[in-house]
């Protein structure tokens, strides 16, 4: 029995029960999409620019943690895809990406749009490369089960990340013998673990601590190891500090909560593991530059138990005393197993850290968080916005002064997440992957908060959400300005450049792709207008009017750096 090769391509994505593709439709792709037609538990999702297609399953990806499926057709098609795709390969979030290419017959002849890399056309393939775990052309149709089978194993298994292939249009148009890859094996292994001889000892390490602390990042998101984390720290009372990508690993209000480490972060968890820890167990991160304050030597004093499914990162920036490689729910799982068994007990007092947090304080200039001013401060936005959405709502922050105010100030609870996209920090890319998160939760409200210079990269997605009536609610934080670089600049040379941005209403440019739109500039509509909107279930854009002049909260970063 033969099947045409686009459905040989999508029965290997259905058996890992992905429900939508993102895409723009384009003739080198366009067999594939019209296979999906006779799908009835695959959808297509057609964005408005490839960019946001690649965004949207990437965002899909965080939700569902399955493979993304994004799809484009070739050259101009293809390079729209990298930013949305190099921003999966940053935050290592698995991804199927698909790209058409011309007719192999056509190769070096000049056809249109031909990417191949022969005369003088792109090459799609190299051109992937550097932002994938891998790039590579279909190499023979009939093969096709096994490389799309490969392709996505290899999207999913150690630390995760986009895979590219590139598909001639002749071969689309082959049929392909089902028997040749029906009982094809796994070619890759998933949840791979190496728990080495050193976990007594690391056990041994966390009993004899004084004050040891969990620092918890976006690989323990990735991984499902919150609760395994929560667990031991309630056991032995460890209080959790995370970094700027792990926002909402625990609920804001649980009382082993210490914050957020790092640039945007709170002074309760800096000053506790600065000061008072002695041991760090850091889990599913990097000790990068946000998360450290430039790389701050005070990690050398501190010893150092570290978890992670990447080995190129156990003992990067900082030397460790035990490393652990592999999936962070399954090591953790045997930790806690192996701290029941042994009869740890903790040695701490949980209301002393209780206690600490509340002396120490979280947040910067608290009392703006109720100010009554006009232009809206943005430390009041924040609060207006976590008083008055579920519990269980997933936000998301762009790249820009709007996710440093949501990273201090925003309030993650139980049953609700924080997805980033920070790894590249391009501008733009929260706006399109809510809606990715959002197909991906339905059950739960989606807020996308981002930068009336971020909407404008990519708020033309807005029309994809009511499209397919996805209800994202998108909070644009108006100033008519690049924030930070603004400041960075003045800060830098005392006048700036390129950073003004012309007085534009979001609300109306909603209404005009049939969304509806809010325009807020008193904070005392603020709760009203947010409620609306997320009771509506439907896509909306909420545009505040904030203070321009109030200072970011990026802590100990200089912005000339």
């Amino acid at each position: 029995m033969k099947k045409p090769l686009p459905h040989v391509i999508l029965d290997q994505i259905i058996q890992e029960k992905v429900e939508y593709i993102f895409g723009v439709t384009g003739k080198a792709i366009s067999p594939l999409l019209d296979a999906i037609l006779d799908y009835q538990n695959l959808d297509f999702i057609s964005s408005k620019h490839e960019s946001g297609a690649a965004l949207m399953a990437f965002g899909y990806a965080q939700g569902t943690g399955k493979v993304g499926v994004c799809c484009s057709t070739t050259a101009g098609g293809s390079t729209n895809l990298v930013t949305g795709v190099a921003t999966a390969y940053m935050n290592s979030v698995p991804m199927l990406v698909i790209t058409g290419q011309s007719s192999t017959h056509e190769f070096s002849k000049g056809a249109f749009q031909e990417s191949s890399g022969l005369g003088q056309s792109i090459n799609t393939v190299d051109l992937y490369k550097s932002i994938t775990k891998e790039s590579f052309a279909l190499a023979n149709p009939h093969l096709v089960a096994e490389t799309i089978r490969y392709a996505i194993k290899s999207a999913l298994s150690g630390r995760r990340g986009p895979v590219h292939i590139n598909i001639p249009f002749d071969f689309f148009h082959k049929e392909i013998e089902i028997e040749s890859f029906q009982n094809n094996i796994s070619l890759l292994n998933d949840n791979f673990q190496s728990i080495n001889t050193g976990m007594d000892e690391a056990i041994r390490m966390i009993e004899k601590a004084d004050s040891p602390v969990f620092l918890t990042g976006w690989g323990t998101v990735l991984s499902g190891a919150e609760q395994e984390v929560i667990k031991i720290a309630e056991k032995l009372d460890i209080p959790i500090a995370t970094t700027l990508q792990g926002k909402g690993v625990i609920s804001y209000d649980h009382p082993l909560h210490l914050g957020i480490l790092g640039v945007a972060g709170h002074t309760s968890a800096q000053k506790y593991i600065f000061e008072k820890s002695d041991l760090i167990i850091f889990i599913g991160a990097n000790f990068d530059e946000f998360t450290t304050f430039n790389w701050n030597p005070v990690f050398l004093d501190k010893k150092i138990i570290q978890i992670d499914v990447d080995f190129r990162e156990i003992g990067k920036n900082y030397p460790v005393e035990s490393g652990f490689v592999g999936d962070a729910a399954i090591i953790l799982s045997s930790m806690r197993q192996k701290i029941e068994q042994a009869g740890v007990k903790s040695g701490r007092s949980r209301q002393e850290i209780i206690d600490f947090v509340k002396e120490t304080g979280k947040f910067a200039n608290p009392e703006l968080m109720i100010a009554d001013s006009i232009p809206i401060k943005p430390q009041r936005l924040m609060k207006e916005i976590g008083d008055n959405t579920p519990d269980n709502t997933i936000f998301l922050a762009d790249s820009g002064a709007h996710w440093a105010w949501a990273m201090h100030y925003l309030p993650i609870r139980e049953g609700g997440g924080f997805y980033p996209t920070i790894g590249l920090a391009a501008m733009g890319a929260s706006v399109c992957s809510s809606i990715g998160v959002q197909v991906s939760k339905p059950k739960n409200p989606v807020v996308c908060i981002c930068g009336d210079g971020s909407f404008l990269m990519n708020g033309n997605e807005v029309a994809t959400a009511e499209q397919y009536d996805i209800p994202v609610v998108w909070v644009v934080l108006n100033d008519s300005l690049y924030n930070l670089p603004a400041k960075s600049m003045l800060k830098q040379f005392n006048r700036e450049i390129g950073v003004k941005l012309s007085e534009t209403n979001f609300a109306n440019l909603a209404e005009a792709y049939n969304v509806k739109g809010y325009r807020v500039e008193n904070p005392e509509e603020l709760a009203g207008k947010i409620n609306e909107a997320i009771n509506a279930k439907k896509p909306a854009v909420i545009d505040v009017v904030i203070d321009p002049d109030e200072f970011p909260p990026v802590g100990q970063r200089k912005l000339n750096d």
